[in-house]
C-alpha cells in the first residue's frame, strides 16, 4: 500500500532497490557478481542516503582490489565521487573521478568514457570553471551520440546548458536545455527532468522572468520529491525561496528556506548553507527586519569568504602544478641535450678509435697523422669539459631563478591570505551597512550605532594594509634607510591624537611621559611605523578600563622607548614566536584582527637603524615592548653635560633644546 501511494518513478526506483538488495543478501560470495550488485545499489542510494551509498561503494572497491576487477574499481570509485558531491567536497570528487577516468581510458570502453567525461565537466561547472567544463562535456556528447544512447545524451545536453549558464550565455543554455527536455519527456525521465527544469528556472531568473522561473522551479521541486532526491530537494527549496522573495510571497519563501535548512543539516553542504543565509538576509530585509538581515548577511559573508579561500587555494594549487610541470619539462630538455652531447661524444670517440686502429695497421709509417688525431681528441675532451661547465652554470642559474620564484610566490600567498582573511571581512560588513543605508532600509540613527565599531575596524584595516605594503616592498625589492636627525617627541605627538581616539573607543587610557625634545638619528618613517605598531598592539590587547603608558630615557648614546600596558599579556608558549620569521597573529580583546606582520616588520626596521627591540610579558598582567634608537650628535653632546635650555617653539608649540 505504501508503494501505491508513491509516484511511478519512485515506485520503480524503490522496486529496483528492493530487488537488488534481495539479490545482494542472497549472494554472499566475494566475487565480481557481488561487486556489480553493490555498485548498482550504491548508484541508486547516493541521492537518497549518502551514508549507505558510501558504505556499499567502499565494499565494492575493496572486493575489486582483491580480485583485480578493473570494471568494478571504476564504478565503485565513481559512486564514491558522487557521494562526495552531496557533501559539497568538489575537490575530492574531482580527484576520485579522474582516478576512475584513467582506469577507463586504459580499458578503452566508450560508454564508460562518455559518462566519466560528463562527470568531470559537471564538477568543473560547479567549481566555476565552465570553459574547462565544456571541453569534457562536448567530448562526452560526441561519444554518446556515436553510441546513440538517448538517456545519456539528454543528461549531457542538460549539463552543457549548465556550463553556458555559468558563462551567462542564456540563449545558448536554453538551446541545449530545450533539446534535453524534449528527450527526457519522450523517455518519461522524471529524475532527469528535475535537473533540466531547475536549470531552465535559473535561466528565467537571469532574464528577470520571475513568474516563468517560479513555474520551472515548482516543476523541478515536484520531480525531485517524486524521485526522493534529497540534495535536489534542498536546491529546489532554495531556488523557490529566492524567486518567492522577489515576488513578495514571503511566507512561502520562509517555509522553503526551513525545508532546505533541515535537509542540508544532514547533508552538510557548505555551498547550500552559504546560499541559505544570502536568501534569508534578503527575506529579512523585505520584512524590514534589518537587524536580522544584517546578522544573516554577515553569516553569508563569512561563509562566502571561506568559499573564496577554497577557490583561491584551488587556483594556487593549479598554478603550482603548472609551474612544476613546466619546470620538469625544462629539466627534461636539459637532460636530453646533455644525453645527446654525451652520445655524440661517445660516437666521435668510437670513430676516432676505429680510424686510429685502421691507420695503425695500414700505415705504421704515418706517425705524424696519428699524433694529430691524438691532439684532436684532446681538444674534443677540452670542448666537452667546457660544455659540461656551461651546462652546470645554466643549472645553477635555473636553481637560483626557482628560489627567487618560490620566494615571490610566498610573498604573493601572504598578500592573498591577508586580503582574503583580514581585509575582506570589514569591507563586507561596510558593504552590508551601506546596502541597507542606500535602499533606505536603515535610518541614520541606526547607522551611527555601528559607526564607532566600523571606524575602528576600517582604521585597523588601514594599519594592516600599511604593514602589508611595507613588508611586501621589503621582501620584493628591499627598503633603503633614509636616516636623518629628528625630534622623537614631535613625531610621537603627530600620531598620538589618532591613537588616543582609538584607545578612547575601547575605554583605554593612553598617556606618554615624553615632555622634552629627544633628538635621534634614524629613518623617521620607519620609527613612526614602529611606534604606531607597538601602541596599536597595546590597544588591541588591553581591555576596557586598562592603561597604556609610553616612557623614554637616554643612556649610552641611545634613546630607549617603552610601551607598557596592563592588558592580557602573551601566553608563555607563544612568546618565542613574537619576533621570529613565523607570522604570529591573534585576535584582540574585541576580536580585532591583524596580519602577523607588525612586530616582525618593527624588529627589522629597528635593527636597520642600529637599534634593538625586546619585550617582557606576563599572561594576565600585561606586556612591555621596548626599543632603542641612536641619539643625534647634538642630543648626545647635551646628554654629556653641556648646558641645556628648554625654549618654546613659537611655530609648533613644542619645547626644543638649545645649547
Amino acid at each position: 500500500m505504501c508503494l501505491l501511494l508513491l509516484s511511478p518513478a519512485t515506485r520503480a526506483q524503490q522496486t529496483g532497490i528492493d530487488s537488488l538488495q534481495f539479490n545482494l543478501n542472497a549472494h554472499l560470495q566475494r566475487d565480481t557478481v557481488r561487486v556489480d550488485l553493490l555498485n548498482q545499489l550504491s548508484r541508486l542510494y547516493f541521492t537518497k542516503d549518502a551514508g549507505i551509498a558510501a558504505r556499499l561503494g567502499e565494499e565494492a572497491l575493496s572486493i575489486s582490489n582483491e580480485l583485480g576487477y578493473v570494471k568494478g574499481k571504476i564504478w565503485a570509485t565513481r559512486n564514491l565521487a558522487l557521494v562526495e558531491n552531496t557533501k559539497g567536497n568538489l575537490d575530492k570528487q574531482l580527484q576520485l573521478t579522474f582516478t576512475a577516468l584513467k582506469l577507463a581510458e586504459a580499458q578503452g570502453e566508450p560508454r564508460t568514457l562518455g559518462i566519466l567525461n560528463n562527470d568531470v565537466g559537471n564538477i568543473f561547472t560547479e567549481q566555476n570553471s565552465p570553459r574547462d567544463a565544456l571541453i569534457y562535456l562536448l567530448k562526452s556528447l560526441q561519444i554518446k551520440e556515436q553510441l546513440k544512447e538517448t538517456p545519456e545524451i539528454s543528461k549531457t545536453l542538460n549539463n552543457i546548458g549548465s556550463a553556458y549558464i555559468a558563462l551567462k550565455k542564456t540563449d545558448s543554455a536554453l538551446l541545449y536545455l530545450t533539446r534535453s527536455e524534449k528527450l527526457k519527456l519522450s523517455l518519461r525521465d522524471e529524475r532527469g527532468l528535475a535537473y533540466t527544469y531547475e536549470n531552465m528556472g535559473i535561466v528565467a531568473m537571469l532574464e528577470h522572468r520571475y513568474q516563468t522561473a517560479l513555474r520551472y522551479h515548482e516543476l523541478s521541486a515536484r520531480y525531485y520529491k517524486n524521485t526522493d532526491n534529497q540534495p535536489g530537494i534542498t536546491k529546489a527549496s532554495l531556488n523557490l525561496a529566492e524567486v518567492q522573495t522577489l515576488l513578495g510571497d514571503l511566507n512561502s519563501a520562509e517555509k522553503n528556506l526551513d525545508t532546505a535548512l533541515a535537509i542540508n543539516s544532514k547533508l552538510g553542504n557548505v555551498k547550500n548553507e552559504m546560499i541559505y543565509y544570502k536568501i534569508r538576509s534578503r527575506l529579512d530585509s523585505a520584512r524590514h527586519d534589518y537587524a536580522s538581515a544584517l546578522k544573516h548577511y554577515q553569516a553569508f559573508s563569512e561563509r562566502n569568504i571561506d568559499y573564496f579561500n577554497i577557490e583561491k587555494l584551488r587556483q594556487i594549487s593549479r598554478s603550482t602544478m603548472k609551474y612544476e610541470t613546466e619546470k620538469k619539462q625544462r629539466e627534461n630538455v636539459m637532460l636530453k641535450k646533455e644525453q645527446q652531447l654525451h652520445l655524440a661524444t661517445i660516437q666521435q670517440q668510437r670513430v676516432l678509435v676505429l680510424s686510429g686502429a685502421a691507420l695503425f695497421l695500414a700505415l705504421l709509417l704515418i706517425t705524424a697523422m696519428v699524433y694529430r688525431l691524438y691532439k684532436h681528441q684532446q681538444e674534443l675532451y677540452q670542448q666537452l669539459n667546457s660544455k659540461n661547465q656551461e651546462v652546470s652554470l645554466q643549472n645553477h642559474i635555473i636553481l637560483e631563478q626557482n628560489a627567487t620564484l618560490e620566494n615571490l610566490n610566498q610573498v604573493k600567498d601572504k598578500i592573498f591570505s591577508v586580503i582574503s582573511h583580514d581585509l575582506r571581512s570589514p569591507l563586507a560588513i561596510l558593504e552590508g551597512l551601506l546596502f541597507l543605508l542606500k535602499d533606505e532600509k536603515i535610518d541614520a540613527q541606526q547607522f551611527r550605532f555601528y559607526t564607532d565599531e566600523l571606524w575602528r575596524d576600517v582604521k585597523n584595516t588601514a594599519y594592516m594594509m600599511d604593514n602589508m605594503l611595507q613588508w611586501a616592498s621589503n621582501q620584493m625589492k628591499g627598503i633603503s634607510v633614509k636616516a636623518d636627525d629628528f625630534d622623537l617627541t614631535l613625531l610621537l605627538n603627530q600620531e598620538f591624537e589618532l591613537l588616543q581616539t582609538m584607545a578612547r573607543q575601547k575605554d583605554v587610557k593612553l598617556t606618554h611621559e615624553l615632555k622634552n625634545a629627544i633628538l635621534v638619528y634614524a629613518d623617521p618613517d620607519m620609527i613612526r611605523l614602529v611606534l604606531r605598531n607597538l601602541i596599536n598592539n597595546a590597544i588591541k590587547f588591553t581591555p576596557g578600563g586598562g592603561e597604556i603608558v609610553l616612557k623614554a630615557q637616554l643612556e649610552k648614546g641611545e634613546a630607549q622607548v617603552s610601551v607598557k600596558d596592563n592588558g592580557t599579556g602573551i601566553p608563555t608558549d607563544d612568546q618565542h614566536r613574537i619576533f621570529s620569521n613565523i607570522y604570529y597573529s591573534t585576535t584582540g580583546t574585541r576580536n580585532e584582527k591583524g596580519c602577523g606582520l607588525g612586530l616582525h616588520l618593527s624588529k627589522d626596521f629597528v635593527e636597520r637603524n642600529h637599534g634593538h627591540i625586546w619585550f617582557e610579558s606576563k599572561p594576565g598582567e600585561g606586556s612591555c615592548f621596548s626599543f632603542t634608537v641612536p641619539l643625534s650628535d647634538e642630543q648626545e653632546i647635551n646628554a654629556r653635560g653641556y648646558t641645556v635650555v628648554l625654549q618654546d617653539n613659537p611655530v609648533s608649540g613644542m619645547s626644543v633644546l638649545r645649547r
